[in-house]
């Protein structure tokens, strides 16, 4: 199964840059064939018989089913970070229109997209506290990653990060490819409230001087994260608390300001291999955009 890990990892990238995408003002079924069968075997390199099989190997779910429970839970993030109407979440997830969306909650949540929001609405009443952050420009950063799908508790260990950003390091110092100061920064795609802790999906970044091309069979893989305006909250603690310092920083967000469709980062300033739980620094970079 490992030989064609790296190749199953490309086509989790690309799912993931898919799911993020905003579909408003595109064809009906243009999410469909941007991530069919054929277009996913392509980018896997393999026949789609062998794509179907080997992908359901690895991430335990039919890549029909993976890709429609993905999308499911964006479009629930997007209902409880609550800036968009049903209609719009519906395009911007690339449902044909909100009666699409009414239907897959009710058949797969017995609940309709408006009684979760309001279910949603009574827990963050109990959220009273806000907390300080500084807006930043977040310039675009050259990094190497490794994709993991997990609990997101399990990658916070000293273990964890031997097997990660330790190898993110040793790769990139062996590619002569270090920047003068490296940054160590995480990219959280699932809401632990919404998606099975099981299988949230998780891509540990290692910023580096330029990219370097890499083999599609190759684990370690690089991306840009693009520039982005971000708000940005300073965690001190153990990172079991992140995710409670998620829901107080969203709502924490300036008024002119509202989530936009980049990337959510966490950037780790020191390491639980040498320093306790109660002072780990993280800093949480929300995407922002003006209203």
């Amino acid at each position: 199964m490992n030989d064609y890990k790296g190749q199953l990892i490309n086509v989790l990238h690309y799912i993931n840059q898919q799911i993020q995408k905003d579909w408003t003002n595109t064809d009906a079924n243009a999410f469909n064939q941007a991530v069919c069968k054929e277009v996913l075997a392509e980018i896997a390199c393999m026949s789609p018989r062998n794509f179907q099989l080997y992908f359901k190997s690895y991430f335990k779910e039919p890549f029909g089913e993976y890709i429609d429970r993905l999308r499911r839970e964006f479009a629930l993030q997007l209902i409880q970070e609550g800036q968009f109407t049903h209609a719009e979440i519906a395009e911007r997830v690339g449902y044909a229109n909100d009666t699409a969306l009414y239907n897959v909650f009710k058949k797969k949540y017995q609940y309709t997209p408006s009684e979760y929001k309001d279910l949603i609405s009574e827990n963050k009443k109990a959220i009273t506290n806000t907390i300080d952050c500084r807006i930043e420009i977040l310039k675009e950063k050259a990094v190497l990653f490794l994709s993991y799908i997990g609990d997101y508790n399990n990658f916070s260990s000293s273990i964890f990060e031997e097997r990660s950003w330790n190898k993110l390091y040793d790769f990139a110092f062996s590619q002569n490819i270090l920047p003068e100061n490296e940054e160590y920064w995480g990219i959280c795609y699932d809401n632990q409230e919404i998606t099975d802790s099981e299988k949230c999906r998780f891509y540990a970044c290692l910023t580096v001087s330029n990219l370097i091309p890499r083999k599609i069979t190759d684990e370690i893989k690089c991306m840009t994260i693009p520039t982005s305006r971000y708000a940005v909250f300073t965690h001190i603690g153990a990172y079991e608390g992140l995710d409670h310092f998620y829901d107080i920083a969203i709502q924490s967000i300036l008024l002119e300001y509202r989530l936009s469709d980049n990337l959510i980062l966490e950037r780790y300033l020191n390491s639980p291999t040498d320093t306790l739980d109660s002072e780990l620094v993280t800093e949480l970079w929300m995407p922002i955009e003006k209203y």
